[in-house]
């Protein structure tokens, strides 16, 4: 069993992103953020963190996307802004995503950007997208905020939503099999 911490679209809140990864730092195998921090990409809340640019992060140290293994589970992350993650009255348009996270034999695709929560598997691909801590939008936003925790077990992908203050959010749960 392996769990990942995936949190994204914290818009400059830089408090809510080191109380999140203090948390839960010691706790998860993997630390993803999926863009729009808004800070330098050097900043030491960042260190030991799986990191990619966002629509509104202006630094170029930061990438565009990346696959990364760990733990046995490939993943793509990216922020989504260019894979088209927006579509009109949808939770996000996967099709772009989808490609290149075959392209990088990733079992889990990670973004942000809409600022909706949400995990579904689309292609053979688990695709999570933690919502945004800071400014959330949707059917959820009045939780204040969300992120999530991904566990992978042999039989299954269990995601977990919480809200800024850590508590899970029963509702949100989406489990599929592997």
């Amino acid at each position: 069993m392996a769990k990942f911490l995936i949190v994204s679209d914290t818009h400059g809140d830089r408090d809510i992103i080191a109380d999140i990864f203090d948390h839960w730092r010691d706790a998860v195998d993997g630390l993803f953020y999926n863009g729009d921090s808004e800070l330098s990409a050097n900043d030491d809340v960042f260190d030991g963190v799986s990191t990619v640019i966002g629509n509104m992060d202006d630094d170029p140290e930061f990438v565009a996307a990346r696959a990364t293994t760990l733990a046995g589970v490939t993943f793509f992350q990216t922020h989504g802004h260019l894979y088209q993650a927006t579509q009109f009255n949808a939770w996000a348009n996967l099709k772009l995503m989808a490609a290149a996270a075959h392209d990088a034999h990733a079992q889990v695709a990670l973004f942000g950007h809409t600022h909706l929560e949400g995990a579904v598997m689309f292609e053979d691909v688990l695709f999570i997208n933690p919502g945004s801590i800071r400014l959330p939008k949707g059917p959820h936003a009045d939780l204040g905020g969300t992120y999530a925790v991904l566990t992978v077990t042999d039989q299954a992908y269990q995601v977990r939503f919480y809200n800024r203050v850590h508590q899970l959010v029963p509702q949100l749960s989406v489990d599929v099999p592997r």
